[in-house]
């Protein structure tokens, strides 16, 4: 029955591929395939609302499919959620804690809500589980910049940036003429 209504998607029948899928979990509403086959089928289509609905009613049985959260995720900061992507990327983290790519995108959120400090908490981790991190570390640079004012007589806080800036530029003096620009760059930015 799943086939048929991937079949009746293929052939854009979306409303006969929607009432098969609905069958099928009435029969079995624990088949979490022609779950996420429902909410591709709401993407594909472009139905955000609808995507969303069904996202949060999967989640509401199967809160662990971390796939499905990182979806949801995806599809808030694609329509500019980012408060909503922040919930979504702080239930991927309980999940995998030392994911880097959920701890610097949570990083990122944060930063763009205007949460500066617990952003630099997350940078920092960010940088100290993996040193060599850009991403990372320009993260923490930028952070730091902005809330440079604020830190001004805060000493750990230059050290802070200091590491950043030291790390960045051994990295872009391995790039050679290339990473002299970022290097330059680099120079000018301080607490």
């Amino acid at each position: 029955e799943r086939l048929k209504g991937i079949y009746q998607e293929s052939i854009k029948d979306w409303g006969e591929a929607k009432k098969t899928y609905e069958k099928l979990l009435k029969d079995k509403p624990e088949d979490t395939v022609t779950h996420k086959r429902l909410i591709a089928m709401y993407k594909q289509r472009g139905q955000v609302p609808e995507s969303v609905q069904a996202i949060n009613t999967y989640l509401e049985t199967f809160s662990t499919d971390v796939e499905v959260w990182h979806e949801l995720a995806e599809l808030y900061i694609e329509h500019g959620l980012l408060q909503r992507a922040v919930f979504c990327f702080e239930e991927l983290m309980v999940a995998n804690p030392r994911s880097m790519y959920n701890i610097l995108t949570y990083a990122e959120l944060l930063y763009s809500t205007g949460e500066l400090e617990l952003s630099r908490k997350y940078f920092a981790l960010a940088a100290h589980l993996d040193g060599a991190c850009l991403r990372a570390l320009w993260g923490l640079v930028t952070v730091n910049y902005a809330l440079a004012e604020k830190d001004k007589a805060n000493e750990k806080m230059a050290q802070l940036q200091t590491f950043a800036i030291d790390r960045l530029k051994a990295a872009y003096k391995k790039q050679g003429a290339h990473g002299k620009l970022a290097i330059t760059l680099l120079s000018s930015v301080q607490l």
